[in-house]
């Protein structure tokens, strides 16, 4: 099944299920309180046209009876003829009712918010055929919203990214030196007009005016590792003081916020500015990172902070998503280049749910942001990164075999630089280092940069060096990479380079900084594919009349190990990642070359192979696991053995809520003495019947301004049935508490004995929040998203039984049912630990 198709599964054909459920605007985002729900006027209501409704105009607190009158978006509320009631409902004044917001580490409602903008549009065009040119220019300016936040997303990024890079390699110089025409420019800049030597640029040492080399040197070392602590040291204090969540690269996260998770303040401004100031430093320190990782983050943060303009689309969190996605394509476009590359990363990489107007919406962006990095020309040379190479020479079929050995040397290199970044990390969350962040920030940054100045590969920063790599030898060219008396020692030294690199970044990958790992990975098997060119470019050179190189012109150079550069680093870069459309056509960009396209195609299918084979999850889906976010990929096939039975949380270990005879204090028992993040609403006849699911944000909400009312007391009967008569009543603690305009009557019910394999599809198609598990309307139990990612990662421990029918339908007739019978031995006869292991959904994190 498509994600096309799936989604219209979820908008289509759970029409009975959404007219019911009450349409209304998502609240804002960074606020963990239930407190101050205003109206929106994009909320929807309630079916029941019987159900009394009240409006406070403020005066007095005159009341005025309320009906609903119904509309393809929303039930109107409207006065109706009667006297004035003398009861305040302060939590049901100012218009249509008001959902709860999502809770921080919850999923959203797919159906829900898809359901409330279809309504949404479908009353925008009724209005806009009904008011003429006043309604169709509403019509074109709601449709420009998302528009012009991808427009302003594309303009940020560009500038962003100008910025970014010229002061970032301004601070990687001054570790050297400074320039004495202007202290503010960097050494490429105090150079241009330069020929050979440049007077303009002032080592540090120079300032002693020595003549013992060894000092010169020496003092060079120390002002390196001292500038690299400094810019250390301050990153990860603004991180880790101000925004958290601006640490790491940050698309694991984003893949899980794009499959509906809400994690609160990752996507804020405040992350943005961290973001973008930290990422300048940490690349400065030295320190094994790239910008070109985060630079999605930072997209996403922009279109994030842009979208609170709107307040549609801030109330939409799956119009916000396709923005997200979006906005990445933007972050992949100005780290390397890339537009169209970016707008394949969004659609291979990053998106959960990626429909066709994403796509056309995602090149929208990109090219913005390509346009306006091109405008500002940060690099003064017309380049938008600064390792764009050009080849002028061609390949030849026999070197397909050493581009396949590239590719699998560069898929095993991946796998354990993988594997090794995950190891650290899980190793930082278990032990005592989790608590001195800062301190192993500053250690690493010391010992990165006393390494790394040991060498003339790893003292240069991953952009010159990869861009040093990539660049063909001409014949004029004798020193450095293209010397022909030295090519061995260079051999060796860009091969300790690589592994050194690969363990550097490991380490450096889970810090408490700002990161990013695709430039490192690249630089790591660039060094590699270099190295192996050189090493056939030697046997080119000493045995030309071999027949393996016969298809080379005598008198023309044969091997470029520039090309050999290139696939490496393609290849590194799709083993770590598990990318392959996304990568080639980053490759093609860089190059402009499509004869290079097919060695590309190659090594990057060849790599990603071998890692596959190797471990079959990728540097992000292994951060996913890691910490354990509920995420179900997209691609992966899986292959479950069991019912929906084995997998529930049993409504044993559930708490329900009666349809009527609760109380106003029993409805806060309930949710004081439980965690979970929703409620069954079963019968009031002592059954297990179910009537529907109320989340716990809406009956927290309902409850708090319940309670803040001067009408109803501890004793007042809440009302959670739809068809429970609500007669008013001169006691105070008589009038009723209504919740039933938050209940949710239709909930998605599966049988007992569903496969589990239909119910993981049906969590990731439809992208629900929950389905209830019942047998002839009684409730068995509840299944969440977390429960299914728990089975996922642990479908190779048979560890949970099989309960029987009977045993699941018999039950008392409390709330708190008697725990089941087990089916064990006596000896494990005790609550089923093994189905404890699941903890729902609807436990809060």
């Amino acid at each position: 099944m498509s994600r096309a198709s799936a989604r219209k599964m979820s908008t289509g054909n759970n029409d009975s299920r959404s007219a019911s459920s009450p349409v209304s605007a998502v609240s804002g985002e960074h606020s963990h309180s239930l407190d101050g729900h205003q109206s929106d006027d994009e909320g929807s209501g309630y079916d029941s046209d019987d159900v009394p409704w009240f409006e406070d105009f403020g005066s007095g607190h005159s009341i005025v009876p309320m009906r609903r009158i119904r509309s393809s978006q929303e039930m109107l509320i409207q006065p109706s003829s009667g006297s004035d009631m003398d009861a305040i409902t302060g939590w049901l004044y100012n218009g249509p009712l008001q959902r709860a917001k999502y809770q921080d580490f919850s999923t959203i409602d797919w159906i829900y918010d898809n359901t409330k903008a279809r309504h949404y549009n479908s009353d925008l065009r009724a209005r806009a055929r009904n008011n003429g040119r006043l309604g169709k220019l509403e019509l074109l300016a709601d449709k420009s919203k998302p528009w012009l936040v991808l427009l302003a997303v594309g303009f940020a990024m560009g500038l962003i990214a100008t910025c970014v890079s010229v002061s970032s390699q301004w601070l990687i110089d001054i570790k050297h030196g400074h320039c004495r025409t202007g202290f503010y420019l960097n050494r490429r800049f105090c150079c241009w007009n330069a020929d050979d030597v440049c007077m303009d640029w002032v080592m540090w040492s120079e300032h002693l005016h020595t003549s013992w080399r060894w000092v010169e040197w020496l003092l060079q070392y120390m002002v390196f590792m001292l500038d690299a602590i400094l810019f250390a040291a301050i990153s990860t204090y603004l991180v880790t003081e101000y925004a958290p969540y601006a640490a790491g690269q940050g698309i694991a996260e984003i893949k899980t916020i794009m499959s509906g998770f809400m994690m609160r303040k990752f996507l804020g401004l405040r992350t943005l500015c961290i973001k973008c100031v930290g990422i300048v430093l940490s690349v400065a320190s030295g320190l094994s990172l790239g910008k070109e990782g985060a630079m999605v983050h930072i997209a996403c943060c922009c279109s994030n902070v842009f979208a609170r303009v709107f307040k549609r689309v801030k109330g939409n969190e799956v119009e916000r998503r396709e923005l997200l996605s979006a906005a990445s394509a933007a972050g992949i476009s100005v780290a390397f280049g890339s537009p169209i590359a970016g707008v394949l990363f969004s659609l291979e990489q990053v998106s959960y749910y990626f429909p066709a107007k994403t796509m056309w919406r995602s090149l929208f962006c990109a090219a913005v942001a390509a346009v306006t990095l091109k405008f500002f020309n940060p690099f003064r040379n017309g380049k938008l990164v600064p390792f764009q190479v050009t080849y002028d020479r061609t390949w030849d079929l026999f070197e397909l075999w050493f581009f396949v050995a590239i590719g699998v040397i560069s898929g095993l290199a991946g796998t354990v630089q993988n594997r090794l970044t995950l190891y650290l990390m899980e190793y930082r969350q278990r032990s005592m280092l989790k608590n001195f962040a800062r301190g192993e920030v500053v250690v690493v940054a010391l010992a990165t940069a006393a390494i790394s100045y040991l060498s003339v590969y790893l003292r240069a920063d991953t952009v010159t060096l990869v861009s040093n790599l990539f660049t063909e030898c001409h014949s004029q060219d004798t020193d450095g990479l293209c010397s022909r008396g030295d090519r061995s020692g260079n051999i060796v030294s860009l091969v300790a380079t690589s592994v050194i690199r690969v363990a550097l970044t490991s380490v450096a990958s889970g810090l408490a900084v700002p990161a990013g790992m695709f430039l490192p990975s690249m630089a790591a098997g660039a060094s590699i594919g270099r190295a192996f060119g050189m090493v056939v470019q030697t046997l080119y050179e000493a045995h030309p009349t071999w027949r393996l190189f016969s298809a080379c012109k005598p008198d023309v150079p044969c091997i470029t190990p520039g090309v050999y550069a290139l696939v490496g680093a393609a290849s590194m870069l799709a083993s770590t990642t598990r990318m392959t459309v996304t990568v080639v056509v980053i490759m093609f960009e860089l190059t402009g070359a499509l004869i290079y396209v097919l060695p590309i195609m190659l090594a990057v299918t060849v790599s990603k192979s071998v890692a596959e084979a190797l471990d079959k999850d990728g540097y992000f889906e292994g951060i996913i696991h890691l910490n354990g976010y509920p995420y179900l990929s997209m691609e992966q096939e899986y292959v479950l053995q069991g019912g929906s039975d084995e997998i529930m949380t049993r409504a044993s270990e559930m708490t329900v809520v009666r349809a009527s005879g609760e109380t106003l204090q029993g409805v806060v028992d309930i949710l004081s003495g439980s965690s979970y993040s929703g409620f069954p609403v079963v019968g009031a006849d002592g059954t297990m019947a179910l009537v529907g699911y109320i989340s716990r944000s809406d009956l927290s909400m309902v409850v708090e301004r319940a309670l803040d009312s001067s009408m109803y007391s501890g004793s007042s009967p809440c009302c959670f049935a739809r068809d429970a008569p609500l007669e008013p009543a001169d006691d105070m603690a008589q009038h009723t508490v209504e919740f039933r305009p938050w209940v949710d009557p239709t909930p998605i019910t599966i049988s007992y004995n569903t496969d589990v394999n239909v119910v993981a599809e049906t969590f990731r198609q439809l992208g629900v929040r929950y389905v209830l598990v019942a047998h002839h309307g009684t409730l068995l139990g509840i299944i969440t998203k977390k429960d299914v990612v728990r089975t996922v990662r642990m479908q190779s421990r048979n560890n949970f039984g099989r309960p029987t029918l009977f045993s699941l339908l018999s039950c008392g007739p409390d709330r708190a049912w008697p725990v089941w019978r087990s089916w064990r031995s006596p000896q494990q006869q005790q609550p089923p630990r093994g189905l404890g292991i699941f903890s729902s959904e609807s436990q809060v994190l």
